[in-house]
């Protein structure tokens, strides 16, 4: 038996399965995401260290490059080139990077630092300094 839309009931209880299966997909994504962040250093394509970042974590690395020996500073959810003993130093210039998805980078010595996570951001995609 049909309806005006030319649906039988058995195409309702299939409308029914896949809607329910998609809302359990969907919870199941939910509950997997965290508020974690973390903190990356990349060196030559490779990530060589990461630590979760939080209020209360302070640390400082000294990591060697491609040239010379970077000095990067955890503190609290964000992280910075503190120095370079490159030719530019627009590593040290860049600053603070603290939201999910911001970078520094350190091109004489293939060096990288970012920040990865779940965090709430703002929407933004990325941002031009």
């Amino acid at each position: 038996m049909k309806n005006k839309l030319g649906l039988r009931p058995g195409d309702f209880v299939l409308f029914a399965l896949i809607l329910l299966g998609a809302c359990l997909i969907w919870v199941r994504f939910a509950m997997l995401q965290t508020d974690r962040v973390y903190g990356e250093i990349w060196h030559d394509g490779e990530c060589i260290e990461r630590v979760a970042l939080s209020d209360s974590y302070h640390e400082v690395f000294e990591v060697q490059g491609d040239q010379t020996i970077c000095t990067i500073e955890a503190d609290g959810e964000r992280m910075r080139f503190v120095e370079s003993q490159c030719y530019d130093h627009t590593c040290e210039r860049t600053g603070w990077v603290s939201r999910v998805g911001d970078t520094a980078v350190c091109l004489p010595n293939r060096m990288m630092i970012k920040i990865v996570g779940a965090g709430s951001g703002d929407g933004v995609d990325a941002t031009v300094r």
